[in-house]
């Protein structure tokens, strides 16, 4: 799905409690954190492949497509994706909206960068939920007036529940 493919924010259905658009952290929030992937390693060292392959949390890509089914505009705002692998990454074809802040160096916690998905999303920043594992970046996406929740990688589970509990609800 590309970002010209969806309807503007304004044209899908009203969230609970508001919140039309989901943006969401890549690395630590949809896909382990480096702190995950480094406890996995086999006994050689290595990462696991499997994991290397598509390693997008199950509870991540089930969040996912019950907001989209239910109207919500889902986004994906990352510091560290690069587009000559995105391609191949099947979340990212899931989604509405994949903002590479590295395309313009307009990084998070920059306050440009929530600026940007605001743009990219057509959303006030009081229609968004965004979704980060690093305090400086919930900082920054609440400094420009966006509900942020810090996610703790330790309760990955319970931060994809409560995520679902609050965009669309149990």
């Amino acid at each position: 799905m590309h970002e010209y493919d969806r309807l503007p924010v304004s044209q899908v259905g009203d969230a609970r409690g508001g919140i039309r658009v989901l943006l969401l952290d890549y690395g630590g929030v949809c896909t382990p954190s480096t702190r995950e992937f480094l406890a996995a390693q086999d006994q050689d060292g290595c990462p696991s492949l499997v994991a290397a392959q598509d390693a997008t949390r199950p509870e991540c890509r089930s969040v996912v497509a019950r907001a989209r089914a239910a109207g919500i505009c889902v986004a994906i705002i990352s510091n560290e994706i690069d587009r000559s692998w995105a391609a191949s990454v099947p979340l990212l074809a899931e989604v509405d909206h994949v903002i590479a802040c590295s395309d313009n160096g307009l990084l998070k916690p920059d306050r440009r960068a929530y600026q940007r998905a605001l743009m990219v999303t057509g959303s006030s920043a009081d229609q968004v939920l965004f979704v980060d594992d690093e305090p400086e970046n919930v900082a920054g996406a609440r400094a420009v007036g966006i509900e942020a929740l810090l996610f703790d990688v330790d309760r990955a589970g319970d931060c994809w529940a409560e995520i679902a509990d609050r965009v669309i609800g149990p």
